[in-house]
């Protein structure tokens, strides 16, 4: 068993079903419209749904995850061959060579020591051209989330899977 779950091609695979939904993504690619960013670097991408959705006609996207299995999805995702893949990390990005760099959803919650931080950090300002912009997404450590989750499917569930979680409520 691999190290990380990303790592499994079993758990991989069901990544995007875990994860559906659009709010994110629909956030993050305005932003990119209304920066008129020409080029994007997506740290973390996954298995490249966002990425995918970035690659509009004009613009480069690069998507970069340290995780093989994640993107061996992504590549074979429809639209995958208008992305750059880049198996590593921020370390491996080029220079100078985004308008916007995102890390979406839990991605940097991955970076927990200050440390950590900061060279990433010193890694998206290499990789960012004159004027351009960071975009990130983490969670509150003031909050407590735990209180705040329901046992209840989201809205974008199944049926199927709506129904299988109330009836595994009522055990």
């Amino acid at each position: 068993m691999p190290d990380l779950w990303t790592e499994d091609p079993r758990l991989a695979a069901l990544y995007d079903i875990e994860c559906a939904g659009r709010w994110d993504h629909d956030l993050y690619l305005a932003l990119a419209t209304e920066l008129g960013a020409a080029s994007v670097v997506d740290i973390g991408c996954g298995t490249g749904v966002f990425a995918v959705d970035a690659a509009a006609p004009g613009r480069r996207v690069i998507g970069v995850d340290p995780a093989v299995a994640m993107l061996d999805l992504a590549r074979t995702r429809p639209g995958g061959e208008r992305v750059e893949w880049i198996h590593g990390t921020a370390d491996d990005i080029p220079d100078s060579c985004a308008d916007l760099v995102i890390m979406m959803g839990h991605v940097a919650q991955y970076f927990v020591a200050d440390d950590q931080w900061t060279h990433l950090l010193g890694q998206v300002r290499r990789m960012l051209m004159p004027g351009g912009h960071l975009a990130f997404e983490t969670r509150n450590p003031l909050v407590d989330w735990s209180a705040r989750w329901t046992h209840a499917p989201p809205r974008w569930a199944s049926p199927r899977r709506q129904r299988d979680v109330a009836i595994s409520q009522q055990r």
